[in-house]
């Protein structure tokens, strides 16, 4: 198997797993921080330091993955299919978020919307520089 993966793949997954193996260390700074600070002023802080430190990093990260998922032989076509429905997916679940806080539930406080806008400005770009491909079936 190892063989047949492709080199980009393999760049790709090293890079997750990486990133998982940072995790329960930063986990474990944050259950040091909850308990000196409190939770409330803790995941306030520590939400804008990750956010600002690590979202840069992260959207590179994800549009070259991106980029390099579309030099695929498959990929575009399996993109033109499930892109469409994420946003979809994305759309409906900011629309039940907000509205839930419109009704006064707390517990929407805590979840995040999912920047829409910002995804297809970041990837929208992408799509000039992608070579959609032709399907031409055989006779």
């Amino acid at each position: 198997l190892d063989r047949r993966v492709p080199p980009v793949v393999k760049q790709v997954s090293a890079q997750a797993i990486s990133a998982a193996q940072i995790a329960p260390i930063l986990a474990r700074a944050l259950a040091t921080e909850v308990r000196r600070a409190g939770v409330v002023e803790t995941a306030s802080g520590v939400a804008k330091s990750v956010y600002t430190k690590y979202e840069p990093a992260a959207e590179q990260c994800a549009v070259s993955a991106w980029k390099k998922l579309n030099q695929l032989p498959l990929f575009p076509r399996l993109a033109q299919v499930a892109v469409p429905t994420a946003a979809f997916c994305s759309e409906k679940y900011n629309d039940t978020v907000v509205m839930a806080a419109e009704k006064g539930y707390r517990f929407t406080s805590y979840m995040p919307l999912v920047p829409t806008e910002r995804i297809s400005k970041i990837f929208g770009d992408e799509k000039t520089e992608t070579k959609t491909l032709e399907f031409h079936p055989l006779d």
